[in-house]
């Protein structure tokens, strides 16, 4: 017979679970919750990582373009000015004016310069020249420590 469908004392045909099967299900509920909750966890956190890897990337390949572009044109050193906080805000990349006229947000694509996966700024640094090295820059991610420069 159905387990959902029993017959009372009366003779009545009832509906629904017996409380041994109401905890036997939500055993089995909280142990895959257990067992599954570590691995989402863990993968929305790699996921965030590759995320800042690739969006720190498109942003040093941008400048490194625009380094290129001035080198063609002789222009020496093309580094955007340095935030005084370092952090790279909707604000200063739309105040910013490159060499060429155009400001850092004009560098990406849709003009609009990339935040990190927690919705943070980046933190930009421009790397002073050394006996050895010409000025270079810097990138970093605060929130996931991924850090990437370049010196030409």
């Amino acid at each position: 017979m159905d387990s959902t469908l029993r017959k009372s004392r009366e003779g009545k045909t009832s509906r629904g679970f017996t409380l041994l099967e109401v905890i036997v299900t939500i055993s089995i509920v909280g142990i895959l919750a257990a067992v599954v909750t570590p691995t989402y966890l863990e993968t929305q956190n790699e996921a965030k990582l590759i995320m800042s890897e690739t969006n720190i990337s498109n942003i040093k390949q941008a400048f490194v373009n625009l380094y290129l572009q001035g080198f063609i044109e002789r222009k020496g050193d093309v580094w955007p000015d340095e935030p005084t906080d370092n952090k790279m805000t909707y604000d200063w990349a739309n105040s910013t004016t490159v060499y060429d006229g155009r400001t850092v947000s004009q560098l990406f694509n849709g003009s609009k310069i990339i935040y990190n996966p927690y919705d943070h700024p980046y933190l930009y640094t421009i790397l002073p020249a050394t006996a050895h090295e010409q000025s270079g820059i810097q990138i970093e991610d605060p929130d996931t420590g991924v850090l990437q420069t370049f010196r030409p």
